[in-house]
């Protein structure tokens, strides 16, 4: 066999180091699903990949090291806080609401989406320090700095006090139905009458009618 081939005889892909970790994460992904944290292998996830262990390795320390950059590409991140988007978005606060919903169910469209939350769920306790960490030093700071500018909008008139400008964390509640019901029901999800895209669309009413003045 030749040095550019891996295992099953297919010629192996020379790609850009993001797009590799990638196709690692990827690959872990499926394992971890399979086997769970505790008996997945470096080794598992190579094969998956298509790839040695020493490939693994160059992109990643360790078994525990692949799981919490999957785990933390699951969770939201600063960007994803309606502060930075109000902050930063041009337009009306109509506008501004609808655009952030699109942004948020964007997350939603990838075929990875309700597979890694459902990992998040079923091993996060054996991470107990990561999640904690993220609690802290994201989520909370997210919520606290949405919140004080929601507060603010009221006070000007911008926005209308109503029970989500009052607990403004609740905005994602939709999103956590609609990826416990994919975890529930798997490809069904889609067959139940409420697609994604109507999900949305739903969404954004019960956004718009708790918010505009």
């Amino acid at each position: 066999m030749s040095s550019s081939s891996h295992r099953g005889g297919r010629r192996r892909r020379y790609l850009p180091g993001a797009e590799r970790k990638r196709e690692i994460l990827d690959a872990a992904l499926i394992e971890f699903l399979a086997h769970g944290l505790t008996k997945t292998t470096v080794e598992g996830i190579a094969i998956r990949a298509g790839m040695s262990k020493s490939g693994v390795y160059a992109h990643f320390g360790s078994k525990d090291q692949v799981f919490e950059e999957l785990l933390m590409a699951a969770l939201p991140t600063t960007e994803d806080s309606f502060s930075v988007f109000l902050s930063e978005a041009n337009g009306s606060i109509q506008e501004i609401a609808e655009a952030y919903i699109d942004k948020l169910y964007a997350r939603l469209d990838s075929p990875l989406a309700a597979p890694t939350f459902q990992l998040l769920i079923t091993e996060s306790k054996r991470v107990p320090g990561l999640i904690e960490r993220w609690h802290a030093n994201i989520l909370l700071k997210m919520r606290a700095s949405s919140q004080a500018l929601v507060d603010e909008c009221v006070r000007q008139g911008v926005m209308r006090q109503s029970a989500l400008t009052e607990h403004f964390e609740i905005v994602l509640c939709p999103i956590v139905y609609w990826l416990a019901k994919c975890v529930l029901l798997g490809e069904r999800a889609e067959d139940t009458g409420l697609s994604l895209v109507k999900m949305r669309e739903i969404h954004k009413k019960m956004f718009l009618a708790l918010l505009l003045p």
